[in-house]
C-alpha cells in the first residue's frame, strides 16, 4: 500500500454520526473499515461508500465481544497492513429513570459503551504503537459531563462518562509512543435513530432539550463528523487527551 494511505477503523459506522464520521474520513483519502453489528448495513455502507469511488470494507462486530473484536483488527491488518485511526462510535442508549434501570440493563450499557470501547482500544493499540503513531477518537457525550438528568438516560451517561476516564487514561499512558486520543462529546444529534426515537416522546420533548441548548437546534451528524476527522487527522497533531464538546454550548 501507499505509505500515504491512512487506514481508519470506524466502529458503529452503519448508520448516524459513526457512518458520517466514516464518510469524511474516506472523502478524505482514508481506507475505512465499516465496523457494525448489522451484518447487512455495513456492507451496503461500504458498497455505497466504493460507489463512489471511496476504499472501503464491510465487517460484522460485536464490540462487547473480545474474539469479535479481535478478529477485526486482524482483518483490517491482513488488509491493509496498519491502523492510522480508531473511531469508537458504537453504542447503546438506555432511556429510564434512575431505579427503574435493572442491574442487567446497566450492565449491558455498560458492556457496550465502556466495555466495547476499551476492547477496541486494546486491540488496536498493539498495531499503533509498532508504528510509532495513531489516533484514537472515542465518542462520549455531553451526558457523559453532566449527567443523565431529566432525560432519564443515568447509564448511559455514566458509561460515557467512563469513557471519557479511559480516554485521558490512554492519551497519558501512549503519549510517549506517538499514539494520541481524544473524545468527542456531542449534545443532541438528528441521526435516523434519533428521529424513530421521538415519535415515541411526548410533545415538547424537543423544545426543552433546545431550551438548554445555546444554539437553539440539533446537531447533524456531518458536525460531529468534522470533529472527529479532525481529532483523528495529523492536523490535530498537539492534541490529546482532550474533550471536545460538540454540544451547542448546551455544557457551559
Amino acid at each position: 500500500m501507499e505509505n500515504n494511505t491512512k487506514v481508519a477503523i470506524v466502529t458503529g459506522s452503519a448508520s448516524g454520526i459513526g457512518e458520517a464520521s466514516a464518510l469524511m474520513l474516506a472523502q478524505r483519502g482514508y481506507r475505512v473499515a465499516i465496523a457494525d453489528l448489522r451484518a447487512d448495513a455495513a456492507l451496503a455502507t461500504a458498497q455505497h461508500f466504493q460507489a463512489q469511488g471511496l476504499q472501503a470494507m464491510a465487517m460484522a462486530i460485536d464490540v462487547s465481544d473480545e474474539n469479535s473484536v479481535a478478529r477485526m483488527a486482524e482483518a483490517v491488518i491482513g488488509k491493509w497492513g496498519r491502523i492510522d485511526a480508531l473511531v469508537n462510535s458504537a453504542g447503546l442508549e438506555s432511556a429510564k429513570p434512575f431505579l427503574d434501570i435493572a442491574p442487567a440493563e446497566f450492565r449491558k450499557v455498560m458492556e457496550v459503551n465502556t466495555t466495547g470501547t476499551w476492547l477496541c482500544c486494546q486491540a488496536v493499540l498493539p498495531h499503533m504503537v509498532r508504528q510509532a503513531g495513531g489516533a484514537i477518537v472515542n465518542i462520549s457525550s455531553i451526558a457523559g459531563i453532566r449527567g443523565g438528568g431529566m432525560l432519564g438516560t443515568a447509564a448511559y451517561a455514566t458509561s460515557k462518562g467512563a469513557v471519557i476516564a479511559m480516554t485521558k487514561s490512554i492519551a497519558r499512558e501512549f503519549a510517549k509512543t506517538g499514539v494520541r486520543a481524544n473524545v468527542v462529546a456531542p449534545a443532541f444529534t438528528l441521526t435516523d435513530f434519533v428521529a424513530r426515537q421521538l415519535e415515541t416522546k411526548p410533545a415538547g420533548f424537543v423544545d426543552t432539550i433546545m431550551a438548554s441548548t445555546p444554539l437553539a437546534r440539533g446537531a447533524q451528524p456531518h458536525e460531529i463528523a468534522a470533529v472527529v476527522a479532525f481529532l483523528a487527522s495529523d492536523e490535530s497533531s498537539f492534541v490529546t487527551g482532550s474533550v471536545y464538546n460538540a454540544d451547542g454550548g448546551s455544557a457551559m
